[in-house]
């Protein structure tokens, strides 16, 4: 069938187009095909209609299915509409499960690329604002590194209650109230060591007032504070020291500075979230 097809269009000086009679594109797909030529065949047969056309159109119609209908004849019709004298061999691609899915033309290329160049320029555009994140950030590491390093100022201040924290197995911390109203949450091995009124002093940061310890009057029994931004969470302002320092000295990779100051940008919302609970 495909090849008596190429033959017979070898010969002939014009090349019909199957797809405009069915009045579809050269994409569709079978399904489309025959409820375009179901459409046609009703509407041109001879015995419905009069019109002295409709039978040259009917044939026409049938003439256009025949061709469409067959996958190898199609593909060789396809080629021959392109200008492509050699007739096809290779098996018909199979049909795609989506019915919406069309074929890519020939030589269609996504270019990635300028995707990756768009984004970018995109970000190009606010490195400038990222490079000032990330400064702003390295002030507030750098305030809360003194902060650290600096000796705390001390509180004098009475125990009114001592409570032990417990989960469904065991004490898992202590939890102390002083005279003022304040309540520092210590850990599992304190209880022994501080007892109602008992005098203590509340060890702080001196810029930020961050506690970080507890002591008795004698100083010989130190209780950390675990739950603080200069406890367990210590190594957030580390890492947030790394990031500032090299969103703002660094100056290769506009990606990479640019990631930078969104990072520097999170971890300062985190770090002012444990300063607070702190």
């Amino acid at each position: 069938m495909g090849l008596s097809f190429y033959l017979y269009f070898c010969r002939s000086t014009i090349v019909k187009n199957y797809y405009f009679i069915l009045g579809i594109n050269i994409y569709a797909r079978e399904a489309e095909i025959k409820r375009a030529y179901r459409k046609l065949a009703l509407q041109f047969h001879p015995d419905r209609n009069s019109s002295p056309d409709a039978a040259t159109i009917f044939r026409e119609v049938n003439e256009a299915y025949e061709i469409l209908s067959d996958p190898q004849a199609k593909v060789d019709y396809d080629r021959l509409l392109k200008g492509d004298n050699q007739p096809c061999t290779e098996p018909t691609p199979a049909h795609h499960r989506d019915t919406r899915y069309r074929p890519k033309p020939p030589g269609f290329v996504v270019n990635r690329s300028s995707k990756k160049k768009e984004m970018i320029n995109l970000m190009q555009g606010y490195l400038p604002h990222a490079m000032v994140l990330s400064r702003i950030a390295l002030c507030c590491v750098f305030i809360l590194v003194l902060d650290f390093l600096l000796p705390v100022n001390r509180r004098r201040e009475k125990v009114v209650g001592v409570y032990g924290i417990y989960n469904q197995y065991e004490q898992i911390g202590t939890q102390l109230q002083a005279s003022d109203g304040s309540i520092y949450k210590l850990g599992k091995n304190t209880s022994g060591r501080l007892r109602q009124d008992d005098v203590v002093f509340i060890c702080q940061s001196p810029l930020l007032a961050v506690a970080k310890r507890v002591e008795n009057e004698s100083g010989d029994a130190r209780n950390r504070i675990p739950v603080s931004i200069y406890g367990n969470f210590l190594f957030f302002p580390a890492i947030w020291l790394i990031t500032s320092a090299l969103g703002s000295f660094y100056k290769k990779g506009i990606e990479f500075r640019f990631n930078l100051g969104v990072v520097n940008l999170l971890l300062g919302i985190f770090n002012l979230i444990m300063l607070l609970i702190s």
